[in-house]
């Protein structure tokens, strides 16, 4: 007998499986929900850009003197920067004291005795913001902890929030965990905008708003590839992947034109909310609806994509949709534990959150860095955005042809390569432009890596445990990922080496997680336990994934006029 999965695809063979209604679907909610969803996911680490900055002495006026850099090197010490270069110190000034202002500057004199901490507040360089929580609230040297712990808090926040949406979806629906996520991320960044001032207050809302950030780009996202054929995931996954760049190409642009962080929050987070103004072209997944036994439901939803496709009659009803599911029980689930029933299962959801985790570790290490390198800020997170799209395209061309696990694996192998050698040359300033250019391309590589993975991530999980089982991957790289943060700090404020030398080592672990995952191009996805259990036992590990023949689709088409006459009869 036929799987479920391969039941349900005749069904949607019928419907149409790569029709208007998908191709809406994906423009709205893969596209345009998850471009503004970016904006007001990632506004966050731009909003908590840390400018350059001393400490303000006073005295400027007194003696006629313009130019800030000599008064710096009259007032300020010197100290090595992350690079071995010796610059202004940030946070600690020589004690010039009125004793001093009464002299001409040209007889001053200071002793290492002579250096204090600033006493006078900051200076900020204002180029590229007016104003940050950080100028305004001065969380800098000994404060200087709090924007890294704000990300590390927001980290935690993604912790608890996939656990809870990842095991929602599965069980109350992707359509209702998606509404919901909309209402608390954006509740979440508006409560930042009023609180930076309290401090405790400002970390709670902002883990409130990171709290259902996987929810929102996994549902949709999965609701699509549940209502299309199998040769068009890596499409869907395509298409969301141009909403996530759009989104954080259009965000500096925000920041730079308004060079305000609380407009540039509002900008970035209230077009969300326009998606909650349109329920009625956001479809609970029928397939899911099928997997939990409600045949009525999953029909209406099968009806409306027909209509939309032009389909105007159907040869099967709901009747003839519980007949060929009849052999389906509604498995009982145990949230995460089930993503470890048997061997096969555990090994997948080992290797998957391995390379989840890699992923994730070195995806934020590199966007926190970005606007936090020389330059400019804007420009230098665009780009690293920008790049993300021919990796898109790439991964899905290679993914699509030569399978996702040798894709996966290569981007891994090519990112260990570039880090290595980011480590040798980063620290020199004459290698500035070389090390720009391995830095991107190790970000080209990752965003392969996280396009292939996720792809990975949804097929070989039971449509049953699907989201949780993308919520598992997202929880692990979660948990890790805390210390992507203190590899920025520790990269700008100590060593520039040291986030290369920990994604270096990160992504080796990730070349061994790749290749042994299950390749999925061209397998049906698992319905049951039972069918993910055995999925990818029969695969040759040197084995290229082989498109199927187009007489098998045709001839499905055709099985797929004859669905409304019972199983039991044809034989």
């Amino acid at each position: 007998m036929a799987s479920d999965d391969e039941n349900f695809d005749k069904f949607l063979v019928q419907v149409g499986d790569d029709g208007r209604f998908q191709n809406r679907f994906n423009l709205l909610f893969n596209l345009g929900a998850i471009c503004f969803t970016s904006m007001t996911y990632m506004s966050i680490i731009l909003a908590l850009n840390k400018p350059p900055h001393n400490c303000h002495v006073p005295g400027m006026e007194r003696y006629n003197i313009t130019d800030l850099d000599q008064w710096r090197n009259l007032t300020l010490p010197r100290e090595e920067d992350n690079r071995g270069q010796l610059g202004y110190s940030k946070c600690q000034m020589y004690n010039v004291t009125e004793e001093h202002l009464a002299r001409p500057y040209s007889e001053w004199s200071f002793q290492e005795s002579d250096i204090i901490d600033c006493a006078y507040g900051y200076y900020y360089d204002r180029t590229y913001y007016d104003r940050t929580p950080i100028t305004e609230y001065d969380w800098i040297c000994d404060k200087g902890f709090r924007e890294t712990n704000i990300f590390v808090y927001n980290r935690l926040g993604e912790l608890v929030g996939t656990v809870i949406f990842g095991h929602l979806g599965d069980t109350l629906g992707r359509r209702f965990v998606f509404y919901v996520s909309v209402l608390i991320i954006t509740a979440g960044r508006l409560v930042c905008m009023y609180t930076a001032a309290y401090y405790a207050v400002f970390a709670v809302a902002s883990v409130l708003g990171s709290m259902s950030a996987h929810a929102i780009f996994q549902s949709p996202l999965i609701i699509a590839m549940e209502i299309s054929k199998s040769e068009r995931r890596g499409h869907i996954s395509m298409v969301q992947c141009i909403g996530w760049t759009s989104g954080l190409c259009i965000l500096p642009m925000v920041f730079w034109a308004t060079k305000d962080w609380f407009w540039a929050l509002m900008i970035a987070t209230l077009p969300i909310l326009i998606f909650l103004l349109i329920p009625s072209y956001l479809i609970e997944s029928p397939r899911w609806l099928a997997t939990r036994g409600n045949y009525r439901a999953a029909m209406k939803v099968l009806r409306r994509i027909a209509t939309v496709n032009g389909i105007k009659e159907l040869t099967f009803d709901e009747g003839v949709l519980e007949k060929q599911l009849s052999h389906h029980k509604t498995e009982t689930i145990y949230g995460i534990a089930s993503l470890f029933n048997g061997w096969r299962m555990t090994k997948n959801t080992l290797l998957v959150i391995l390379c989840w985790t890699v992923c994730s570790v070195t995806y934020f290490t590199l966007v926190l860095l970005s606007s936090r390198m020389d330059g400019n800020p804007f420009l230098n997170f665009m780009y690293q955005a920008l790049i993300e799209l021919p990796a898109a395209y790439l991964c899905q061309k290679s993914a699509d042809r030569f399978g996702r696990r040798a894709t996966n694996a290569t981007a891994f192998i090519c990112a260990t390569v570039a880090c290595a050698i980011l480590v040798m040359i980063v620290r020199d300033q004459a290698n500035e432009s070389a090390a720009t250019m391995l830095t991107t391309f190790v970000k080209f590589c990752v965003s392969i890596t996280f396009f292939a993975v996720n792809l990975q991530s949804i097929e070989i999980y039971p449509t049953c445990l699907r989201q949780t089982g993308l919520a598992v991957g997202a929880i692990a790289a979660t948990s890790f990922g805390i210390v992507g943060p203190y590899l920025v700090h520790l990269g700008t404020e100590y060593d520039v080496r040291y986030p290369f030398l920990v994604m270096g080592i990160s992504m080796g672990v990730g070349v061994l997680a790749a290749l042994f995952l299950p390749e999925t191009l061209h397998q049906s996805l698992p319905n049951t336990i039972a069918e993910a259990q055995n999925f990818g036992k029969d695969q040759r590990f040197w084995a290229l994934p082989k498109a199927p023949k187009k007489e098998h689709r045709a001839a499905e088409a055709e099985e797929a006029i004859r669905l409304n006459v019972p199983e039991q009869e044809k034989n």
